[in-house]
């Protein structure tokens, strides 16, 4: 079968009006089901991160059980566990944050937020003790060799503290955004 056409211009826009008019349109005031496609890509982000850290704790505690034979780093054993209980936190925080958020449920914020103060600790507390232990492992190497590796390593830790912030900016934003888009969620089901 062949569609007939329109004869003139006004029946093909008469057609074409009719149409439009049919199709379903969603009202604006409602929230859509789907979160924010930089929530979700932060949200597996954070998945990944948060799977890389659970390795890196096991490592992390042979490195700290390493620093309890050394007397001069007192100081530097105690904030490591600190950092070691900030980071545990973090992995598992950070894991339930991120399902919750993939999972579209509001109790993700809580654990998201609970990961994201923990970063804070995590990263000053990595920085105190990178700055403490590097004043001992660099008193040992003398004149320019040691100057050099001294810039280095500071340049090196302004690098990876630089990033972590970053990303935990970045966090932060997806956290907020998935905030507001639950909110939005409940006043448009109310």
């Amino acid at each position: 079968m062949v569609e007939q056409q329109p004869d003139n211009l006004d029946d093909f826009l008469e057609e074409e009006t009719a149409e439009v008019e049919r199709r379903p349109r969603r009202p604006r005031g409602r929230s859509s089901d789907n979160i924010p496609t930089y929530v979700t890509v932060m949200a597996i982000i954070d998945l990944i991160f948060c799977a890389l850290r659970v390795p890196a704790l096991i490592l992390s505690v042979v490195g700290i059980l390493a620093l309890m034979s050394n007397p001069q780093m007192g100081t530097v054993v105690k904030m490591s566990f600190v950092s070691l209980g900030a980071e545990a936190l973090i992995a598992v925080c950070g894991l339930a944050a991120g399902i919750g958020m993939l999972m579209k449920k509001s109790w993700a914020i809580i654990p998201g937020w609970v990961a994201v103060i923990c970063s804070v600790i995590s990263i000053g507390t990595n920085v105190i003790t990178t700055l403490g232990t590097l004043d001992l492992q660099m008193a040992q190497i003398q004149g320019q060799q040691g100057e050099g590796a001294r810039v280095g390593a500071y340049v090196g830790l302004a690098v990876v503290a630089l990033f972590r912030l970053v990303l935990l900016g970045s966090y932060i934003v997806a956290l907020t955004m998935f905030t507001n888009w639950i909110q939005k969620n409940r006043t448009a089901e109310e």
